[in-house]
């Protein structure tokens, strides 16, 4: 075995330098700088049949971020740079390891911005967000979900063979403009794929001009109930062309936003245990016309409006999960019809109670009338029972939120068990085939389209 390691460390090394190969416990660390290095490196791997995880920042919550013993961790974020911004097609193409802070940061120093974020932080990077299904809280029908903000992708297949996506795959194009290219959107079939289906390692998005006004605002509400049925109404008034500078909607229990916002106490009373946080941007005068109507509305279903810019907020957004619980987690994230939303969280508050422990749940709408559901099960200490008593929990609230017809946002090796047992044959056959086909030696986070990598 010591030669074997010995003989894989060296290959790597010819390909990335010395310096960055580190072996950490059982497996090997190796940090790319360019596409084609990640493409030899994975040539070597199906060589010598290893498997490969590739890591972005590892802000992640639904999946190992390590791989099994022997294995190749392959950490992107070395793969810093932003390649392109091109302000005719308003695009921006960046390395895949980039984290969202310097990415946000060179662009708007030209005066723009992304209408996407990382929930777990600004240390998560450009292909980590895009290969995991990272959300977006924007919900109005200008932006959707992040999906709609990726233009094109460059991508190394298992294999090694290093693919463009969209309008870059035309040699002559002009950039990258354009996704659905023929034969099909092929950019689709690796967003959301957790790295089973290749490795990204540049992306370009979408830019936006930043606003003329931001404006944030805090809903109190005594139910979900109310909450909801305003998120509703929002939805049809933005299918109908109206309130599209409203872009958050996200709700949350009281007590989750006092973690990252300490005054709401004083602000919200007790007895309004849901805010809804609405923020709209734009024209200045569409943003006042826009979050005026919304605050009517919501008045109308029983809601109390807060008065205040909550400055604090944009930032401290990303502290949500980690302030309200401390210690480890595991992260649950389903969509559910929006009118499912309430009974998805009586069931998480029920299934709570029966284990003896509290399950934070936030949601927000996610393309249109869906609400992209976060449920928080606490871990109850470092002891690996711990997380699998916590993982098994969280395994039957996703199991009981499918029942009431949701579906998994993100599945990892933690929820795989779960939607392989409800998915249709031919469809699993054929993402099955699809896995085969693109890593016929199964090396690519062998685990996590099919268990076991068989």
């Amino acid at each position: 075995m010591k030669k074997e390691t010995n003989k894989l460390d060296k290959a790597l090394a010819r390909i990335v330098g010395e310096e960055w190969i580190v072996r950490e416990k059982s497996y090997l660390k190796v940090s790319p700088r360019t596409s084609e290095e990640v493409s030899q490196i994975l040539k070597v791997a199906n060589k010598e049949k290893t498997a490969v995880k590739p890591r972005g920042g590892g802000t992640g919550w639904w999946s190992k971020s390590r791989p099994g013993a022997g294995g190749i961790l392959m950490d992107m974020t070395r793969m810093n740079e932003v390649r392109v911004i091109d302000e005719d097609t308003l695009t921006v193409t960046a390395e895949a390891g980039i984290s969202f802070t310097k990415l946000e940061s060179k662009i708007s120093e030209k005066g723009y911005r992304l209408v996407l974020f990382p929930e777990s932080g600004r240390t998560a990077t450009l292909g980590g967000h895009i290969e995991t299904w990272g959300t977006s809280p924007y919900a109005s029908s200008g932006f959707e979900d992040q999906a709609t903000q990726i233009v094109a992708l460059k991508v190394v297949l298992p294999t090694g063979e290093i693919v463009p996506t969209g309008s870059g795959a035309v040699k002559s194009a002009a950039g990258n403009f354009a996704r659905r290219f023929f034969p099909a959107d092929l950019t689709g079939l690796f967003i959301g794929a957790e790295g089973a289906f290749g490795v990204i390692t540049e992306a370009t998005l979408k830019m936006h001009k930043w606003p003329e006004a931001i404006i944030t605002r805090m809903i109190g509400f005594p139910a979900l109930g109310g909450a909801v049925n305003v998120l509703r109404e929002f939805q049809e008034t933005q299918r109908k062309g109206g309130l599209l500078t409203i872009g958050e909607q996200r709700l949350m229990p009281r007590e989750m936003l006092m973690a990252v916002i300490p005054r709401i106490k004083e602000l919200i009373r007790e007895d309004l245990k849901i805010v809804l946080t609405i923020r709209g941007d734009g024209d200045a005068v569409d943003v006042n016309h826009h979050i005026a109507q919304a605050c009517a509305i919501a008045a109308k279903q029983g809601g109390i409006v807060v008065e205040d810019e909550f400055p604090e907020w944009w930032e401290g957004r990303y502290k949500l999960i980690s302030g309200a619980i401390k210690g480890p987690r595991i992260m649950l994230v389903a969509m559910v019809p929006m009118g499912k939303f309430l009974e998805a969280s009586e069931l998480t508050q029920k299934i709570g109670q029966e284990h003896g422990t509290h399950i934070p749940m936030l949601g927000y709408p996610i393309s249109g009338p869906i609400m992209l559901a976060h449920a928080i099960i606490p871990v109850g200490g470092p002891d690996a029972s711990e997380r699998k008593k916590a993982l098994a929990l969280a395994r039957k609230l996703m199991e009981a939120l499918m029942d009431i017809g949701g579906v998994p946002h993100r599945v990892g090796t933690d929820f795989l068990p779960v939607i392989t047992k409800r998915l249709d044959a031919a469809y699993y056959d054929f993402i099955k085939k699809i896995k085969r086909v693109l890593d016929p030696k199964g090396i690519m986070n062998p685990d996590l389209v099919i268990a076991g990598g068989k």
